[in-house]
């Protein structure tokens, strides 16, 4: 390209304008267009960036433009930089067609059509350009900022407009509503725009502008304007201050000036080259301005209608809201009160509805007042009013007289608000209010609960009627199942009771306990306070009312109430319809609680104060705490009745629902009434069964006292209905398996006696039994366990000064019976005194001495009272033998002497003690001889001599002795012996405060072994004066447990066999000198403490609970009660019918034991099946009250009584029968033993069809056969019996058969229809019977076969 060089083509002007010097160079091809050109394509003051120019080009441009200086720019680009001739201001784009002189210019008016804001941006530049992202960004963010403020200020609910202002306020709104539409830049730059409208000329230097461009950023800048003006307009109608009003102003005036401000930015240069560029050509653009017409005028007048229009918008908007206001449209046409009564007890019957007055809405001050609505219902002394007190800047409650028509002074106030300037009383709920005490001084209220009670109706379950009812006049009318001012409550209780848990109400006289609602003749409810209003009549016409007085539920009588509590229905004017009762008219027409603080009315309780809106809030007075209400004390305004004494009263209802009101503990709801179970009771079988004396396992929790104490037996208490630890009417002992008191700590009950009496010298304890002697009265006394005491049984007195009860000796006999309401247990009373020993038997109908013996050095007694041994004294020595007698019929006979031999001499027999059935004799054994020096008489030798009664030589044999390694200082000294119930550990105590030994020797098989004993040591010790046979050691009947006291103290401890060593039970019990007895399962143990000031003390400590079993193993308990006449009949066994052991068997029993309940327990296998059978060889069985229950940890398992020979129930991890078979039972009973066999699927050829199903092998003991057989007649001495059972196919026919000749009664449980022979054979026959399925057997023989 050639250019000339050092040519002028053209020189810039005064305004800056570059201007060609001749319009040849405009042609196409000229070297000058192309600089014209060149310089056209400028897009920033000073600076043009060349295109179309190669170096070359540009190196010759510079020859032309010798003002001009071109070099590249830091980023390699080429620019024009401006020289000496052109301005660094501005090289502006300009209407090249038009340039010529200053005169033409001159002529031509310029301005730049877009404001220096982001919006141009969004209108000139590509939409590929960073400039036009950083203005839609800019706008994104304004936009956001107002929306996010507009969602803030306005609630979903509402624009949260204060109700009323003050009038400043009012004033400061209306002023800076024009401040805002003033200052808002953006929409006051956007209606510019819309009246230039879009500038062609723009194409040509920005060809990323478009119509589409510019329509789009007047609508994005008019959007920001306006919605920027509704939120300062909104958010300055909120505020109740002028200050507030002019914050909030000033702090959103900054949204307006993002776009602006983003543009500055821009432009200065902070966001980079590109985007300063464009900024710059948006401030450099100028377009040539529109000549004046007749057009601009309209379009000057278009401007000022749409700022007209504007204004008058937000005007009225403004003045209609402030209308709205002055008017009370913005405040609670209805507010809801609840007020407490603490201080001034008439405040509870102001609360509820309380209604706007409009007249009261006047002047500047536009403060509203409340009304009550209950007292403009209905004709009431005191009308309760809100309003506000400006002297003391706060809101206020006063009663006006409701007949007086001047208007009251609001700052008469009963309660006030704190200080507050707001016209809302609504937003006082949030500040203290206050009330005065009896001294005038101002006290908080508590509580104060006020909130806008107004309503609206809406569709599927929305509205304030939640859906359920249609609002009229800020109540809900309910549909049905619902109640409520806002259909809350479901329909409330209509008949309420006195719960039975609870006392019943009583005062100077006795109230009624239920309760019934009543309606109008509408079907409405009569109410008291928006409350149901409960009656019963008292008498005729005096009712009973429990009605609600506006914080309170209360008690009253209808006598008691104004106009007696009745309007009879001819009384009512015209207006007042919907009668019911008289009752019913009073509480709907006339009845306000306040009548009660200027009338002569009282109430006689009254409950808790109930909070609305809190869980305390209710229609019925269910669950609220009651108090006597106080007497009436005049004060000088008012008669007040406050709250007394708490009462320990509640009412429930009495009307049940499975779901809403359910019958408790697990009792039944039937047409509204509850069948109770569990031994329930009360109107919704509310009483827990706890305190009743019988176990629940369920209630045997903290939360109910542990059952009411019923699961121990040191606080269960038997009631008429139940005996403690038994069921059926106390003829089934049921224990106290569940006991949960610490099995190691010790219950204390204590016998004390009258001063003199030496009570406790002499003890012994056997099952729940205890003999106690009181030495210095001659007398022992016999008590009975019932429940947690000791109870008298019998008193058996001896011969005056003859030291009665010097040793006494007790046993319940061989079986463990219990008292029940028919019986107590059989016992052996053995007594000594200073001349013989007695025998004395007990039963229900007293103590009868029954043997004599003479005087004796010592005695024992067996457990099971079937053994007595005695040594007699002699003339001037010690006894050296010891006879032993036997229990044969009621008396003792005689068994065999024992002599103890050393060096083939006769020992002295000391203290003696027997194994618990009399089986084994330890004696304490002693040879005297005389000593070499003093020749003195002492003990040269002594042991413990262990004997076994032998049933082939019928003597007691010794089977060991035990050395005893230390001399005794006194001949006559005697130890303390004690063997458990097998005979399998024997101890002995040596209980002296210096030396004191105690021994343990364990049976191991055939040899004696010696176990670690307890630690016997002492600091605090007193030797005992008394005779040793006052034993000082006791063992448990299974060794686990011993008793043995040393000095001051008895220690008590258990054998842990696991680890194996004497674990002690509790602290050592504070008792000293004297006996102790142990029970034989180690429950009870009793220390005697003779004193002769207080006159003795008998102790008995109990151990809770049940007896535990080792892991895998389950407690069986069985509980029979025999029938009066037939104990010698019965017996019973458990079998493992697992294994086929027989754990236990026992019977017949002695016939003064009918009537007795048998109570045994074991441990048995957890994963065991088990067979309890029970016989009765009369073939009578059982019946009531004579029963068999059992037991398995605590649970039933199996109770009944039988029919007949036999009855069987089998339990514990059983299999059942395969599916086709049923259970098949047999019993059968002879004098001697019984051989027989089981068949099955006979034919009338019996030979060619026999199967055996059963066989007893010949070699069973049981089933050998003995071809003996007593014509004679049957004998009641027949106790070979023979049981089985099998599953067996019922529509089979069976048949069961001796194999010989006997007497015999034989019984078939056939499938459950028992068949049985009628009565044992008189003669020897064989027995058998044929069952099962009758057509199969019908018709069908078997030789010899005897068919029932």
């Amino acid at each position: 390209m050639n250019f000339p060089r050092k040519q002028e083509v053209g020189t810039v002007n005064t305004d800056g304008l570059f201007c060609f010097d001749d319009d040849e160079y405009v042609d196409s091809g000229n070297p000058k267009e192309m600089a014209r050109r060149a310089i056209l394509s400028s897009t920033s003051a000073g600076h043009s960036l060349l295109d179309t120019l190669t170096p070359k080009d540009i190196e010759k441009l510079a020859q032309l433009l010798k003002p001009a200086i071109i070099r590249p720019d830091e980023d390699g680009e080429m620019f024009v930089e401006a020289g000496d001739l052109v301005k660094e201001s501005a090289l502006p784009r300009q209407d090249w067609e038009t340039c010529g002189n200053e005169d033409e210019r001159s002529r031509t008016e310029w301005h730049a059509p877009f404001g220096q804001s982001t919006y141009s941006l969004i209108y000139l530049c590509s939409i590929d350009s960073p400039a036009f992202w950083y203005a839609a960004f800019v706008y994104f963010l304004q936009i956001t900022t107002i929306l996010l403020t507009m969602i803030d200020v306005i609630d979903w609910d509402g624009l949260n407009l204060p109700p009323m202002v003050d009038l400043s306020v009012t004033i400061a709104q209306g002023v800076t509503l024009f401040q805002a539409i003033a200052f808002q830049s953006d929409l006051i730059e956007v209606v510019m725009k819309f009246k230039d409208g879009f500038h062609p000329e723009a194409l040509e230097k920005h060809p990323g502008a478009s119509y589409a461009t510019w329509l789009v950023s007047c609508i994005a800048q008019l959007i920001a304007g306006l919605l920027l003006l509704v939120t300062i307009f909104i958010l300055i109608l909120q505020v109740d201050s002028v200050l507030d009003i002019m914050l909030n102003f000033a702090a959103l005036e900054f949204m307006a000036d993002i776009d602006d401000v983003a543009f500055s930015l821009a432009k200065s240069g902070f966001l980079g080259g590109s985007i300063q560029r464009a900024a710059t050509g948006v401030t450099n653009f100028k377009v040539r301005k529109r000549p004046s017409s007749d057009q601009g005028f309209r379009q000057r007048s278009w401007k000022s209608g749409v700022f007209l229009l504007i204004i008058v918008v937000l005007v009225s908007a403004w003045a209609t809201i402030v209308a709205f206001r002055s008017s009370g449209q913005y405040l609670c046409s209805t507010i809801m009160v609840n007020m407490g009564d603490d201080f001034v007890p008439s405040l509870g019957t102001f609360n509820g509805l309380y209604d706007l007055d409009p007249s009261a809405l006047s002047g500047l001050e536009w403060r509203a007042e409340y009304v009550e609505r209950r007292s403009i219902e209905i004709d009431t002394p005191g009308r309760g009013i809100f309003g506000y007190c400006s002297d003391i800047k706060a809101w206020t409650f006063r009663v006006e007289s409701s007949g007086s028509n001047e208007k009251g002074d609001p700052c008469n106030w009963i309660s006030r608000s704190a200080e507050t300037d707001t016209f809302d009383i609504s937003e006082t709920a949030t500040i203290q209010w206050f009330v005065r005490d009896d001294t005038l001084r101002e006290v908080v209220l508590e509580p104060f609960i006020l909130f806008c009670f107004d309503c609206s109706n809406a569709e599927e379950g929305s509205g304030d009627c939640g859906g359920k009812g249609i609002c009229t006049n800020a109540v809900c009318d309910c549909e049905d199942g619902w109640y409520g001012l806002r259909c809350e409550f479901v329909s409330p209780c209509t008949g309420i009771t006195v719960d039975a848990r609870t006392e019943k109400f009583a005062s100077t006289r006795d109230w009624v306990s239920e309760y019934q609602s009543i309606e109008l003749t509408s079907g409405a409810l009569v109410e008291a306070y928006h409350r149901p209003v409960y009656i019963h009549e008292y008498s005729t016409g005096d009712y009973d009312v429990v009605l609600f007085t506006g914080g309170r539920w209360a008690l009253t009588s209808s006598k008691l109430l104004p106009h007696g509590g009745r309007i009879p229905t001819s009384d009512l004017s015209d207006g007042q319809d919907d009668a019911g009762n008289d009752i019913g008219n009073f509480f709907k027409h006339s009845f306000h609680g306040y009548n009660g603080y200027q009338a002569n009315y009282s109430v006689a309780f009254l409950s808790d104060y109930m909070q609305i809106g809190t869980q305390m809030d209710s229609s019925s007075p269910v669950g609220f705490s009651w108090h006597h209400a106080t007497a009436k004390e005049r004060t000088a305004d008012s008669e007040n009745q406050g709250m007394g004494k708490l009462v320990d009263t509640e009412f429930l209802c009495r009307t049940c629902d499975d779901d809403l009101n359910p019958c408790l503990y697990d009792g039944r709801c039937n047409d509204g009434h509850c069948e109770c179970y569990l031994d329930s009771f009360g109107s919704l079988c509310e009483v827990p069964p706890v305190g009743n004396g019988h176990c629940d396992p369920f209630f045997n929790a903290p939360e109910f006292k542990m059952d009411g104490g019923d699961c121990c037996e040191s606080t269960c208490e038997s009631t008429p209905r139940y005996a403690c630890g038994a069921e059926e009417h106390g003829y089934v002992s049921t224990g106290y398996y569940y006991c949960k008191e610490p099995k190691d700590e010790w219950d204390n009950y204590v016998l004390n006696s009258d001063v003199g009496t030496w009570s406790g010298y002499a003890l012994d304890l056997s099952m729940k039994s205890l003999a106690v002697s009181e030495l210095l009265e001659d007398r022992v006394l016999i008590y009975d366990k019932f429940e947690s005491s000791w109870i008298l049984r019998e008193t058996i007195t001896g011969t005056t000064k003859s030291n009665f009860g010097l040793h006494v000796a007790l046993s319940a006999g061989p079986f463990n019976a219990v008292t029940n309401p028919s019986f107590k247990a059989p016992l052996i009373v053995v007594i000594a005194d200073s001349n013989s020993l007695q025998i004395y038997r007990c039963n229900s109908d007293g103590c009868t001495p029954t043997q004599k013996f003479p005087k004796v050095q010592s005695f024992a007694l067996s457990d099971d009272g079937t053994v007595l041994a005695m040594a007699f004294l002699q003339r001037h020595q010690p006894p050296n033998f010891i006879q032993v007698y036997e229990s044969d019929q009621g008396l003792f006979q005689f068994r065999s002497n024992v002599t103890v031999t050393r060096n083939n001499t006769k020992t002295f027999l000391y203290s003696m003690s027997l194994s618990g059935d009399g089986s084994q004799l330890a004696v304490q054994a002693k040879l005297q001889g005389a000593d070499p020096k003093t020749k003195a008489r002492v003990v040269t030798d002594e042991h413990i001599a262990v004997m076994r009664w032998s049933e082939n030589s019928q003597v007691y044999e010794l089977e060991t002795d035990f050395p005893l390694n230390y001399v005794v200082s006194s001949l006559s000294y005697q130890l303390s012996l004690a063997w458990n119930q097998d005979g399998t550990v024997l101890a002995y105590l040596f209980p002296k405060c210096q030396g004191s030994q105690l021994h343990i020797y364990v049976r191991d098989q055939d040899t004696w072994v010696q176990r670690r004993a307890p630690e016997t040591n002492t600091t605090d010790c007193i030797d005992s004066s008394r005779p040793g046979r006052n034993n000082a050691l006791a063992l448990s009947g299974d060794g686990s447990m011993i008793a043995f006291r040393v000095g001051n103290k008895v220690r008590v401890y258990r054998w842990e066999a696991e680890f194996k060593f004497w674990n002690s039970l509790g602290d050592e019990f504070p008792f000293i000198h004297y006996p102790i007895a142990m029970s034989v399962d180690g429950s009870e143990l009793a220390i005697g403490s003779p004193e002769e000031d207080i006159g003795g003390v008998t102790a008995i400590y109990s151990l809770p609970g049940r007896k535990e079993c080792p892991s895998g193993m389950t407690l069986l308990r069985l509980s029979l009660t025999l029938e009066p006449f037939n104990a010698d009949k019965v017996s019973w066994s458990i079998m493992n019918n697992s294994t086929g052991e027989v754990l236990f068997e026992q019977g017949p029993y002695p016939p003064d034991y009918g009537k007795a309940t048998i109570v045994e327990e074991t441990c048995v296998p957890a994963d065991s099946c088990y067979i309890f059978s029970i016989y009765n060889r009369e073939g009578k069985g059982i019946r009531v009250p004579g029963q068999y229950v059992l037991f398995l940890d605590g649970e039933k398992v199996g109770q009944g009584t039988f029919e007949g020979l036999f009855g069987t129930i089998n339990f514990g991890n059983c299999a059942t029968c395969p599916v086709g078979t049923k259970l098949f039972r047999m019993a059968m009973l002879s004098c001697v033993p019984v051989h027989w066999k089981l068949w099955g699927a006979f034919d009338e050829v019996a030979t060619s069809k026999e199967k055996i199903l059963y066989h007893p092998p010949f070699n069973d003991d049981i089933f050998e056969i003995d071809p003996s057989c007593n014509d004679g007649g049957w004998s009641e001495d027949c106790t070979d019996w023979a049981y089985y059972e099998s599953c067996l196919d019922p529509t089979e026919c069976f048949a069961v058969q001796s194999d010989s000749n006997v007497q015999a009664y034989l019984e078939v449980d056939d499938f459950g229809a028992v068949r049985k022979l009628p009565s044992p054979s008189s003669v020897c026959t064989r027995v058998g019977t044929v069952f099962g399925n009758q057509d199969v057997c019908h018709n069908r023989v078997w030789r010899e076969l005897h068919s029932v």
